[in-house]
């Protein structure tokens, strides 16, 4: 078994895997579809890998389910159930014409248990508008206009159409320029989806990917909190904020799993990043999902914002782990202004995380992970701004799987998630 394989994050048994693709809930079970690449541990031809599971614990990988065809790869997408209970794939499919990028939304119609797959006569539903970059389809149901909803990326910016059936498309609105973060890279991997605020009122939240650029070098998720009036998403703060879903380097392409039954939403992220994720040592499989997490929005200091939690039965399975090098551990940080404190895992001298209290009120988190010869760009030494509650200590909440760290504090409002290819990824301490 290879040392680096880890037991609760959700990896393929053999071949490449990015992003997360078609969450969605089904009659009880949890569908997870990813960008794959069966056939190699680099990012080649693009299919969709296939696992299934009951509790977000235990993932069973099942046959591939799309295939490339005669439109192209096949690049990221999502997952819906009609009112009727049907269950549609919606996805890019990609190809190369003179040498430059042709990308086009397609439909594909699956049968009740996601075990057989029809691709639509019609395809493509969406043809490419004359856009370099137009991928990654998110669909949801808009209960108040009765249709539904895409989100495509259009390189900079999010283009937002409407469809009464699926297959019908009309573009409705453009949202990105002057908001947020933008690189020298392309916007991706976008989601919608509405959440009840503390107050009770409706919001929505749309995710969006930075391939470079994130908070710490590479890739990153930010994400926007406003409102979605079925035509067109308008942002609730500055255009300037900029809000992110992981200070880690190691959280990319987040989506939620598409649930009729209006659960709360739960998220998932790729745990990689693009500057190195090619070049990883691992050698019958490339690429780790995160662990799922519950979000919550809740008032913080500067206004609405996500939080985060993990899922009961992935809480209750890291807690009660045997497994070597898998466990949880809650730490409570009394610190004066001033003073640090080193946390060091793997049983390594140096340090991971270095926290130090600045001011009564804040702190910062130095992430810390050595270079190496193999990952040129693998290395770093980057601050994440914490605050220490009105009263006691800072609370960390740190979950470790054979060197996939996730680290958690401020009631779940900064999470931080880290890949370590440490020589004893088994060790506790």
């Amino acid at each position: 078994m290879e040392p680096y394989r880890p037991r609760l994050h959700f990896s393929p048994l053999h071949g490449w895997m990015n992003d997360p693709n078609g969450l969605i809930k089904v009659d009880g079970a949890y569908h997870l579809f990813f960008q794959h690449d069966p056939d190699s541990i680099t990012h080649g031809p693009m299919h969709w890998g296939h696992a299934r599971s009951t509790d977000l614990v235990s993932w069973e990988e099942l046959p591939v389910a799309l295939y490339p065809t005669e439109l192209g790869t096949c690049f990221s997408g999502s997952a819906v159930e009609t009112a009727d209970g049907e269950l549609k794939l919606i996805y890019t499919a990609h190809r190369r014409i003179d040498d430059e990028d042709y990308q086009v939304q397609c439909l594909v119609h699956a049968n009740r248990s996601l075990s057989t797959y029809r691709h639509d006569e019609k395809n493509p539903v969406l043809d490419n508008p004359g856009l370099p970059c137009f991928r990654d389809p998110k669909v949801i149901w808009h209960a108040p206009s009765q249709r539904w909803i895409m989100v495509v990326t259009h390189g900079q910016s999010i283009g937002f159409y409407s469809s009464p059936d699926l297959s019908e498309w009309t573009h409705e609105s453009d949202f990105g320029v002057g908001h947020g973060r933008h690189s020298d890279g392309p916007w991706e991997c976008p989601d919608l989806f509405p959440m009840t605020g503390p107050d009770g009122a409706e919001h929505w939240i749309l995710l969006v990917g930075v391939g470079s650029g994130g908070f710490a070098a590479g890739s990153g998720t930010q994400y926007f909190v406003g409102q979605f009036n079925g035509r067109a998403f308008i942002n609730g703060n500055r255009p300037g904020t900029t809000l992110w879903l992981d200070y880690g380097r190691d959280f990319y392409a987040a989506q939620t799993f598409f649930d009729r039954e209006g659960a709360d939403p739960i998220v998932l992220g790729w745990a990689s990043n693009w500057q190195y994720a090619r070049s990883t040592p691992t050698e019958a499989f490339r690429g780790v999902m995160s662990l799922p997490r519950t979000l919550s929005l809740v008032e913080a200091r500067q206004g609405l914002r996500l939080t985060q939690s993990l899922p009961a039965a992935v809480s209750a399975a890291l807690n009660a782990s045997t497994e070597p090098g898998v466990y949880r551990q809650k730490m409570e940080l009394p610190l004066a202004i001033g003073q640090s404190m080193d946390i060091a895992l793997f049983a390594e001298h140096e340090p991971q995380f270095r926290i130090t209290r600045t001011a009564t009120d804040e702190a910062t988190i130095l992430v810390i992970r050595s270079q190496t010869p193999a990952m040129p760009a693998f290395g770093h030494n980057y601050g994440v701004p914490a605050s220490f509650p009105k009263a006691g200590p800072l609370l960390l909440d740190i979950h470790v799987d054979r060197g996939v760290v996730e680290l958690a504090t401020g009631d779940g409002l900064i999470w931080i998630t880290q890949l370590f290819y440490p020589h004893r990824p088994e060790s506790v301490t």
